[in-house]
């Protein structure tokens, strides 16, 4: 498989992705700085600076990493938590700066010191969420010019198409589950402490998951398991009793090649028609095994049941099947069938070895 090589784009389409970047940017503050306005006392126009303040930063960074730094693939993460850390302690100034006068400001950093770590790290989690869509929007942008450039180099224009929108997929964290994720972690910080340290630490695994799966195209049993492990550990605490999970996979395939981003359309599909709609909640449940020289993946729920969960097939369940048909041709294929006493199972068969 040939590989893309990640190329800077023309000066022009730089500018104006740095605008589109930019637009983005302040569209995201202003959502965010409404989205703290209903968690908190504080005037919105001090939290809608902040916010500004906080994504600007992010804006800047980013732009800053890919334009003038251009890290190797291997030291990314380190920079977009460097970004993310700046962000977060920029933004924490300026908010308590413009609340309080130097002397109260040293005073509350010396009475309250837990006060200001849960500060910090819930603007921490607003920067990230900002740094996580410029981010991929960068990784997109160069990946979609090495594409071009590859696609003049060869004429395998078809292949080369797929596997970019492939590796700009990966790159996707989606903005609605991490605004959810810090909306809940901000809940929880002031009811159930060690439940928000243990949210953070899950969104901590996830993040570091889904930036190591950016950076390649294959990816393995093991890495997908860790990922779902920590998407599936944030929505149970965020649905408490409603949501049990089980994942059943033997170690020995955890090193067992395995394109990113074909198993968790499959759960994130059966939570949300299956299990989220249904007022007791119920089971979700993920087993992999081998017969032969095919690999078996299931996700079976209790939920709602095969008409609830087909109306919500959409893009998430298409875009699998497409990337089966281009990956696998008509060796793998995805099926869907209601389970007698409730629920549906969804099973994904791919070769353990294709071409």
């Amino acid at each position: 498989m040939t590989q893309l090589v990640l190329a800077p784009p023309p000066i022009g389409q730089v500018r104006r992705a740095l605008w589109r970047n930019l637009l983005v940017t302040l569209a995201i503050n202003t959502l965010a700085g409404i989205f703290f306005a209903l968690f908190s006392d504080s005037p919105l126009w001090r939290l809608m600076l902040t916010s500004h303040v906080i994504g600007l930063t992010v804006f800047v960074a980013v732009t800053f990493i890919f334009n003038v730094v251009k890290p190797s693939p291997q030291r990314e993460p380190l920079y977009f938590f460097a970004a993310v850390a700046l962000a977060g302690l920029i933004g924490l100034a300026f908010n308590w700066l413009i609340r309080f006068r130097l002397d109260e400001l040293l005073a509350m950093v010396r009475q309250y010191p837990s006060y200001l770590l849960i500060s910090l790290v819930a603007l921490m989690l607003a920067a990230a969420v900002v740094a996580s869509i410029l981010w991929s929007r960068e990784k997109a942008s160069r990946l979609e010019a090495a594409f071009h450039l590859e696609q003049a180099r060869n004429g395998e224009q078809d292949r080369q198409l797929v596997q970019a929108q492939l590796r700009m997929l990966q790159a996707q964290i989606e903005p609605h589950f991490l605004f959810n994720t810090l909306a809940s972690v901000q809940s929880l910080i002031d009811v159930s402490p060690g439940t928000a340290k243990q949210m953070l630490g899950l969104f901590n695994d996830y993040l570091r998951a889904s930036l190591t799966r950016t950076r390649h195209a294959e990816g393995t049993v093991g890495q997908e398991i860790e990922l779902l492990e920590a998407y599936l550990g944030i929505l149970q605490i965020r649905m408490a009793d409603r949501l049990r999970f089980e994942i059943d996979c033997p170690a020995v395939l955890r090193d067992t090649p395995l394109p990113p981003m074909l198993i968790q359309p499959l759960v994130e599909n059966a939570i949300r028609h299956g299990l989220e709609p249904k007022v007791e909640g119920g089971l979700v449940r993920i087993a992999l095994a081998t017969t032969g020289e095919a690999l078996h993946i299931t996700v079976t729920d209790t939920g709602l049941g095969l008409s609830r969960a087909e109306t919500g097939q959409g893009l998430g369940l298409a875009n699998v099947r497409a990337r089966l048909a281009t990956l696998y041709g008509e060796q793998a294929q995805l099926m869907l069938q209601a389970n007698p006493a409730g629920g549906v199972t969804a099973t994904m068969t791919l070769p353990l070895q294709h071409d």
